[in-house]
Order: structure tokens, then sequence, then C-alpha cells
């Protein structure tokens, strides 16, 4: 990974780098979405240190029972069809987001769900609705893609440097075997954590306020991709300023498939014995 433009900014708080990345809002309605292709770059880290860029009503989620947690970034494009109950014109978007596995409580139970730290979306409408109803905490920014069969290539020019980024993978590359450098047993096992979860969650700071989305996930067909090659500032940006011992697990690879994300409300936990 390249330091070169993160060693520009300036050492943020949790709480700053937070809110740098956007707002966190209720989501009133379903999105319902079909995914072309999506790769999603896994890192793990120990959760120890992993729970210093996570805010503290949000849990983790440990991979087995090895120590470690995961933070990702997802390099995507998908079609949207419909918002709540209303079909619309399908929309083309690409998009990238940087996603921490963990749990978060809502009542008397506790849900398995991406955490977003960041979402870039290259369609206006998107972008614009997201900054402002979604906890995704999502800009719009302007996208390269290449999808010509033989290779996958997404480019993000944020106006922040620090979530610009690039993803190029050859889609032959793809299959079922577990390349070394990962910790999950086999691909199910990968698929199942990261992928096989409730829902989504967020935090607003300014409120104290948490957020969960359930998510209708299809039956996934996953595959592990083993010739890329990646550049994301944000990742170096939270090992160094963080500390964190971050290694690269696997890549994950998926497509054609449909899901639904379901409307959100902010909430506040009662506490502990009231």
């Amino acid at each position: 990974m390249s330091t070169a433009v993160e060693s520009r900014v300036e050492p943020m708080d949790i709480r700053a780098l937070h809110e740098r990345m956007g707002r966190v809002y209720h989501q009133p309605v379903r999105v319902h979405s079909f995914t072309n292709k999506r790769f999603t770059v896994n890192f793990r880290v120990p959760l120890a240190q992993l729970r210093r860029i996570v805010p503290q009503p949000v849990e983790l989620d440990e991979i087995r029972d090895t120590g470690y947690g995961v933070v990702g970034m997802c390099a995507c494009d998908f079609w949207v069809s419909r918002l709540g109950w209303l079909p619309i014109p399908p929309v083309r978007n690409n998009d990238m987001l940087c996603r921490i596995s963990a749990r978060v409580r809502k009542g008397p139970k506790v849900y398995r769900g991406y955490y977003t730290l960041r979402s870039d979306s290259s369609s206006r409408l998107l972008g614009f609705l997201g900054s402002r109803f979604s906890h995704f905490r999502k800009r719009t920014s302007p996208f390269e893609r290449i999808d010509d069969g033989a290779q996958y290539a997404l480019r993000c020019h944020a106006a922040d440097p620090l979530c610009r980024g690039e993803l190029r993978a050859l889609v032959a590359s793809a299959g079922k075997q577990a390349p070394a450098s990962t910790v999950f047993k086999d691909i199910q096992e990968a698929t199942d954590f990261v992928f096989n979860l409730d829902g989504s969650c967020g935090y607003d700071y300014g409120r104290n306020m948490l957020s969960f989305q359930k998510i209708d996930y299809p039956l996934w067909d996953m595959y592990f991709c083993h010739e890329y090659e990646y550049k994301f500032p944000l990742m170096d940006y939270l090992a160094e300023t963080f500390d964190l011992d971050m290694e690269l697990d696997c890549v994950l690879f998926m497509r054609n498939t449909r899901q639904t994300w379901g409307s959100s409300w902010l909430y506040r936990n009662p506490a502990p014995g009231s």
C-alpha cells in the first residue's frame, strides 16, 4: 500500500475522522438494487487495535477465535431500480465503500452488520440522497470503470484525497481455492463472515445514536480473486495514524446479485438496568 497521499493529511482523533468522512442519518425507504460486479479487499487487524477506529457503542465481530477483525474496501457497480414503493428508471452507479465487520445491539437483540466508515458513489442522485438519508457517510465522486470481460478496474476521484482509490483485477483469476494469505478455512467461511450478515449499521457522534439497517441478501456465489492491484489511501492513513497492524487477508468477488437495503432509523439503547 502507498502512503504518498495520506502522509499530507494531519492526524485526526476518531470522532474527527468519522465526521470528516460524512453524515449519518435516517433512511426512510427501502432501496432495491442489482450488482454487476463487486470486489472486496479484506484486511485483518487485531481486535484491540481495530477498536481504535470504531465508536464504542458498536461492537466488533471476530473471525472465529483468531483475535482478528476485518476492515475492507468494496469496489463495485450496480443499478438501483426502486426507491421504496416507487419504481424508477435504473440508475447505474459505481461505488467504493470502506466497511468494518461489526455487531450492534438494538433492544434485546444483537445483529451482525458491517459498519461503514465512508462510501463514494458516481450517481449524483444516489450520492445526494445517500449523503442526507442513510448511515453510509456517502459522497458523490467522479469514477472511471473498465469492465471488458478480462479485467475489471474501478478508480474513484474523490475530492477528499483520503477517499480516492483504485482497484484492478483479472476476472479469470477468481476461483474457490483459498489464497495462502487468508485465515479463513475456505470460501464458505469467508462468505459467512464477510457477507452473510443481518445488515449494516452506523453511529452518529453528535446525537450519540446508533442505526441498524436490515439487508435482504441473496444466496452468494462467492469467489477468491487471486490477481489484483489496489491503492486505497484511507487504508494507509488508518494503519499509520492509529497504529494498526493491518494485513491483507483476501479479495472476494461476486457478480450478478440482487439485494434490498431496508429502511433505518437512528435510535438509542436504554442504559443497562433501566
